[in-house]
């Protein structure tokens, strides 16, 4: 058994009539597109994907602000008009 990550679901029959029809129905939440009754693959709106991929960017950028971080002692500092 799958679990489903959303509370709207919609089967890949009804999607592949009318995708737009399926995206309207749905609002402005995700929703995920069953293939005998498990997901295929999941329908999120532009806002909410753009919120994914932020928090992904940050997951991936907080390693190398931690490594910068622990080597503050080495920087060299510099006024704004020598840059």
């Amino acid at each position: 058994m799958e679990a489903i990550m959303t509370q709207v679901t919609t089967s890949i029959s009804e999607f592949k009539k009318n995708p737009n029809e399926s995206v309207a129905q749905a609002g402005n939440r995700p929703f995920a597109v069953l293939t005998n009754n498990k997901p295929s693959f999941y329908v999120v709106p532009p806002e909410l994907y753009e919120k994914i991929a932020d928090i992904i960017f940050d997951l991936e950028l907080a390693p190398k602000l931690e490594k910068r971080m622990s080597e503050k002692g080495k920087a060299v500092k510099v006024k704004i008009e020598e840059l």
